[in-house]
């Protein structure tokens, strides 16, 4: 039997940083990827947020010259689609004031294939003195006396170590190890997306510093548009509980649209590839370690709980897994009673920072762009009346105040409703109880935030005097 270490299943970028984290501290690892190299097997792009340039510095050595489809995006576009599938307006955001580091003061995203970013990310592990094994598929775990002690591949060959499981959404590792047979259906979704195929220079030309587009419809679910160095990603999801149609009938419906068609026209863009994969998606993660055994990213259930960005997080739960697995190595103690360490250790970051209101964030995202013929229905036209309905020289704005005053009132019956079960709750939870009595009592409020007094005080005595 081979012996290390640590054992890591899977090169993505979990995989990849744990194997580097654990290189870097002297432990013998070895890591497997069942593709010819990593990101090979991998179905999807990525956006990589601004968080990764903070919190690792290999982050700042990647660049065009080594991840060839990477692009920089400081904007992201909203598009609304009504029932009846019509853009009925969209919105432009960037990075706003309150942001507080670079660079996420200066773009959203860099975008890029996994194709080119995994290879790229274990190439530092290896580097760092980590041994990876490719073409190799994993196909199970080794016990002795009941636990957990290494893996085995499909040629029979074992390794003996401390087991990362860094595997994905469909995880052997979780699976064989006990911590779940599979994921339940209101905890992943299914994402089916089509790849497009278009020249670096058209995307530049005619959607600027564009990084992403969010598509809001009453008719699909909300739908995300990436783009990257020569080509972008369309496509949706949902969980497993919520398709009453084949989920291609509703991507289907986005590209269906008269206004991404008119974007694949004007962009030249060629489909050239369809993909689909599986994604955890759920409040809080729970089960993500056992004797031996810690899991880190998908597998442990650890993409962001609003909009499930996987590739931060699968990065940070590697470094958590490591630190905790040498303590654990050092102790000669790694049991699961032990390895509670690990939910510490993670729960200490901005990962489990996001994580304190996951379920009220998890809650309103189910309710409200992934449930478009329930609440978008109203969402969208309410909304876009209070964006819109302003910017409009049919009557004298006085009077269009009034006619979107009188519409807004026709939406209450839904969005009352809405607020008091989705909206309070995560208010609640985000701000503190005590922080909330302030938005229903004024004058408590002007007690605790005296600045506010203060600058309504200032307005009235600068106001001049009728005559």
């Amino acid at each position: 039997m081979n012996e290390y270490d640590i054992v890591i299943v899977g090169a993505g970028p979990g995989g990849s940083t744990a194997a580097k984290e654990a290189a870097e501290k002297g432990l013998k690892t070895i890591f497997f990827e069942r593709g010819r190299k990593p990101g090979e097997k991998n179905s999807s792009g990525c956006g990589l947020g601004p968080r990764m340039w903070r919190d690792f510095d290999v982050m700042k050595e990647i660049g065009p010259e080594v991840c060839p489809s990477i692009r920089e995006g400081r904007a992201a576009r909203n598009y609304f689609v009504n029932e009846e599938g019509e853009v009925t307006g969209y919105i432009m955001t960037t990075p706003t004031a309150s942001v507080t580091y670079e660079p996420a003061k200066s773009w959203i995203t860099l975008n890029c294939y996994r194709s080119d970013f995994d290879p790229w990310l274990s190439q530092y592990a290896v580097d760092a003195g980590a041994e990876l094994k490719t073409s190799t598929l994993v196909t199970g775990l080794i016990r002795e006396d009941g636990k957990v002690v290494g893996v085995i591949d499909e040629k029979g060959e074992k390794y003996r170590g401390f087991v990362i499981g860094a595997d994905g959404a469909v995880s052997m590792v979780a699976q064989q190890a006990g911590l779940r047979k599979r994921w339940k259906q209101e905890e992943v979704t299914i994402v089916p997306q089509y790849d497009f195929e278009c020249s670096p220079s058209k995307i530049d030309d005619i959607m600027g510093d564009e990084a992403l587009a969010v598509w809001w419809s009453a008719v699909f679910p909300a739908a995300y548009q990436v783009f990257f160095n020569g080509g972008f990603h369309i496509g949706l999801g949902n969980w497993m509980t919520w398709w009453d149609k084949n989920p291609m009938y509703y991507l289907n419906r986005v590209i269906s649209l008269k206004y991404f068609k008119r974007l694949v026209r004007i962009l030249d863009a060629k489909p050239r590839e369809f993909q689909a994969h599986l994604l955890p998606w759920q409040g809080k993660p729970y089960n993500t370690h056992t004797d031996n055994v810690i899991l880190v990213g998908d597998a442990g259930g650890f993409p962001c709980p609003l909009e499930a960005e996987g590739i931060y997080p699968a990065m940070i739960t590697a470094r958590a897994a490591i630190e905790t697995a040498a303590d654990a190595l050092s102790e000669g103690d790694t049991s699961k009673e032990f390895l509670m360490l690990y939910d510490k250790k993670w729960k200490a970051t901005s990962v489990g920072e996001e994580f304190t209101a996951g379920p009220e964030l998890a809650s309103i995202w189910r309710a409200l762009p992934f449930s478009p013929h329930k609440t978008m229905s109203w969402f969208i036209p309410m909304f876009m009346e209070i964006i819109g309905g302003i910017i409009d020289w049919s009557e004298p704005h006085a009077v269009r105040i009034r006619q979107i005053a009188r519409r807004l009132k026709t939406y209450l019956p839904q969005a009352v409703p809405f607020i008091m079960k989705e909206v309070i709750p995560l208010l609640t939870t985000v701000l503190g109880e005590d922080k909330m009595e302030l938005l229903t009592d004024p004058e408590k409020l002007l007690t605790e935030m005296p600045e506010i007094q203060e600058a309504l005080t200032k307005a009235f005595m600068d106001a001049p005097e009728e005559e």
